[in-house]
C-alpha cells in the first residue's frame, strides 16, 4: 500500500539532485567563462571579453561579478550608456558591491556626469572606506568641473591611504597647476614619476609646466623621455614647445 508513495518521494529526491547537479555545472561554465573574459580584458581584446561575460551571463544570470566586468568592457569600448545598464544591473544583484559603484562613477564621468559620478564614488568608499582609487577619482571628477581646490584634498586622500600612488600624486600635481602654484606641482609630478618611472603623463605633465613657466630646455628634457614611452603625448608637448599651440595637462 506504500509502495507508490515511497516511489513518489524517492523521485522527487532524484530530480531534485538532478537540477542542483545541472545548475552547479551551468555556475561552474559561468564562472569558467567569466574568468576567460578577465584574460581577455587584460590583453585589451574587450570585444571578446564582452562576448565571455555575456555567456557567463547567459549561464548565470544573477552572477553580479560578471555583469560588473562586463560593464568595465562597454566602457573600455566607448559604450558608457551599455556600461551603466549593466553596473546598475549588477548593484541590483549586490547592493553592497563597492568596485561595481566605483566603475559606475567611471562610466558616468566619462559620459560628462561629475556629479554623478562623485555620488557613485562616495557610495563605494561608504562600502569600503580605504578605497584609494575612489578618493583619487573624486579628485578627477572635481577637477573635471573645474572645483581643483576640492580635487586636491581629494588626492591627499587618497595618498594617505596609499603613499605609493604614484597616479594620486601626478593628479594632485595637476590640481595645483591649474590654480598655479607651479612648484608644488612640479614637486608633485617629480614624485610620481620616482615612484612609477614610466608613468608617461608626468613627464608631460612636467614638460606643460616648463612650457608655461617658459623654461624650454625642461621641456625638452621631457619631450626626450617622452619619444620611448607615448609617442603621443611626445607630439603633443613638442608642438606645445615649438608652435606655441596651448596644451592641457593630462589627469590620469
Amino acid at each position: 500500500m506504500n509502495l507508490p508513495r515511497l516511489l513518489f518521494l524517492f523521485v522527487c529526491l532524484t530530480t531534485t539532485a538532478c537540477l542542483t547537479f545541472a545548475q552547479m555545472n551551468l555556475e561552474r561554465e559561468a564562472i569558467a567563462a567569466n574568468e576567460r573574459g578577465a584574460g581577455l580584458v587584460k590583453s585589451g581584446r574587450y570585444q571578446e571579453a564582452v562576448e565571455a561575460f555575456e555567456s557567463s551571463i547567459k549561464l548565470s544570470p544573477t552572477f553580479a561579478v560578471a555583469y560588473n566586468n562586463l560593464g568595465v568592457s562597454y566602457s573600455s569600448l566607448g559604450r558608457l550608456e551599455d556600461a551603466i545598464k549593466v553596473l546598475k544591473r549588477a548593484l541590483e544583484l549586490t547592493p553592497g558591491y563597492a568596485e561595481a559603484y566605483f566603475n559606475l562613477g567611471v562610466a558616468l564621468q566619462r559620459l560628462g556626469q561629475p556629479h554623478e559620478a562623485i555620488d557613485a564614488y562616495r557610495r563605494a568608499i561608504t562600502l569600503k572606506p580605504d578605497f584609494a582609487q575612489a578618493h583619487n577619482r573624486i579628485g578627477t571628477a572635481f577637477d573635471d568641473d573645474g572645483k581643483h581646490k576640492r580635487a586636491v584634498q581629494s588626492y591627499i586622500e587618497a595618498i594617505r591611504i596609499n603613499p605609493n600612488y604614484a597616479e594620486a600624486y601626478n593628479n594632485l600635481g595637476t590640481s595645483h597647476a591649474e590654480v598655479g602654484h607651479y612648484d608644488q606641482a612640479l614637486q608633485n609630478f617629480e614624485r610620481a614619476i620616482s615612484l612609477k618611472p614610466d608613468l608617461a603623463t608626468g613627464y608631460y605633465n612636467i614638460g606643460v609646466v616648463a612650457v608655461r613657466m617658459r623654461q624650454a630646455q625642461i621641456a625638452l628634457k621631457q619631450y626626450r623621455m617622452l619619444t620611448s614611452l607615448d609617442s603621443t603625448l611626445a607630439l603633443k608637448l613638442y608642438n606645445g614647445i615649438y608652435d606655441g599651440k596651448v596644451i592641457a595637462l593630462r589627469i590620469r
